[in-house]
């Protein structure tokens, strides 16, 4: 999608899709510190865009059009993964569904997620957009975990939370959610052991000790003391 600049700029108003955003925030989304005629190169790669766009058969319904002082992305929500993965985890927490409907919708929104998010892209805007995204997605991973781990489905839990776990190896959400899947597939001995890796790269990286929480877990599990059927989720930290 062309130089970094300009999908800085499409990202940007692809996460605000529909809504305006001003050439302001755009010019500080693409600059942390914005050089002089910023201006005038932002509607050089508004222009960019939206002859890409035009040149692009499956952009036919998307529009980049200008408004009160800056533009709008108009697109289909569903046409833009991030949309499309905060419809799917609001509509799991929404109220009377059973854990294997919220299970569900969670499996489809994770299934959305293909690598870093704004791979590439330099600047303080995509770190911290970067950053919120991951929370978002270990989120969604760690209530998806919870509402398996409720139905009895332990044998789908276990892998995905290794590879993320290993994706995000301080993350302490995952760790708990992995250790309570093994010990619902009665693995304790594998929970203790990704108890102690953790606890040695939390030592090793950031000088700290697990939450108690985590460290309670470990003992229970030591224990063989472990509720496999607790259904973990991140509104439960």
């Amino acid at each position: 999608m062309g130089p970094a600049q300009q999908r800085l700029v499409l990202a940007t108003l692809a996460l605000s899709a529909g809504s305006p955003v001003t050439s302001e925030s755009l010019i500080d989304c693409v600059w942390d510190r914005a050089p002089h005629g910023a201006r005038r190169t932002l509607h050089v790669l508004i222009s960019r865009i939206r002859r890409l766009m035009d040149s692009v058969p499956a952009c036919d319904d998307i529009r980049l059009l200008r408004r009160s002082g800056g533009y709008v992305l108009q697109i289909p929500p569903d046409r833009v993964d991030a949309h499309r993965f905060s419809r799917l985890t609001t509509e799991a927490a929404a109220p009377g569904l059973d854990p294997g409907e919220r299970a569900v919708l969670l499996s489809e929104a994770l299934q959305l997620w293909r690598g870093e998010p704004l791979a590439g892209l330099p600047g303080d805007w995509a770190a911290r957009t970067r950053q919120e995204w991951r929370q978002r997605h270990i989120s969604a991973a760690v209530d998806w975990a919870g509402y398996e781990l409720a139905t009895g489905r332990t044998n789908e839990v276990v892998g995905p939370l290794a590879a993320l776990t290993g994706e995000y190896p301080l993350e302490e959400p995952l760790t708990e959610a992995l250790m309570r899947a093994l010990c619902a597939a009665g693995r304790s001995a594998e929970a203790v052991q990704s108890y102690t890796r953790f606890q040695a790269r939390l030592a090793s990286e950031l000088g700290i000790d697990p939450d108690p929480r985590l460290q309670s877990l470990y003992l229970a599990a030591l224990r063989g003391e472990v509720d496999g059927a607790y259904a973990l989720t991140s509104r439960d930290r």
